[in-house]
Formats: structure tokens, C-alpha cells, sequence
């Protein structure tokens, strides 16, 4: 038994350097997701505010609302933790939680709909 196996096997990787171009595109991808991801929940923002406004008085906001303010944040932020997405470079790590976002943001979207 090689007395080296439990470093090679269980020691931190060892990731190649990123390709300048990639790196690039990955950045741009991320920055649309972002932005696109952003304008979503801010149209949805927008429309239960309406919806709320257009409602009459009511007792307060919806518990229901406050639990969706608090997960949309706390998704990307817990995803951004792990170590998995901490040892990648930051076009990657922004490109992972702009998914992430992405996908909450769509996920309202069809909820609402």
C-alpha cells in the first residue's frame, strides 16, 4: 500500500488555470443570467405590490411573502459557501449562483403566472 494514497486521494485539488477566452465568456453569460434574474424579481416585486395595492386594506404582508423575500437571497448565499463553489474562480462562482438565481427567479415566474 502506497503511504501516499490518502494525500493523493483526499488533498486538495489541483485545478488547471482557466483558458483567457473562456474566462470571458463565462463572465458574459454570468452578467446576462444576473441581469436578467434581477429583472425578473423586480417585475414580480413590481406586480405583488400592484396585486397588494389593488387588493384593499389588508392585515399585513402574507407570511407567504416574507418566507419567498427571505429564500431568494439565502439560496445563492448558501450555494456561494460551499467549497465546492469557493475553490472555483469568481466568472465561475458568479456564473453558479447567477443559475441559481435564474432558476428562483423563473420558478416565481411560473408560480405567478
Amino acid at each position: 500500500m502506497n503511504p501516499d494514497a490518502h494525500a493523493q486521494l483526499y488533498g486538495p485539488t489541483r485545478l488547471p488555470p482557466p483558458r483567457r477566452g473562456a474566462e470571458v465568456a463565462v463572465t458574459v453569460v454570468a452578467a446576462v443570467l444576473w441581469s436578467v434574474a434581477l429583472l425578473l424579481l423586480q417585475y414580480l416585486g413590481f406586480v405583488a405590490l400592484w396585486a397588494a395595492a389593488d387588493s384593499g386594506p389588508t392585515e399585513g404582508i402574507p407570511l407567504s411573502w416574507v418566507l419567498i423575500c427571505l429564500a431568494v437571497p439565502a439560496v445563492p448565499i448558501a450555494l456561494f459557501c460551499t467549497p465546492v463553489v469557493r475553490r472555483r474562480s469568481v466568472p465561475v462562482r458568479a456564473l453558479v449562483t447567477g443559475l441559481a438565481t435564474f432558476a428562483i427567479a423563473v420558478g416565481l415566474l411560473i408560480r405567478a403566472a
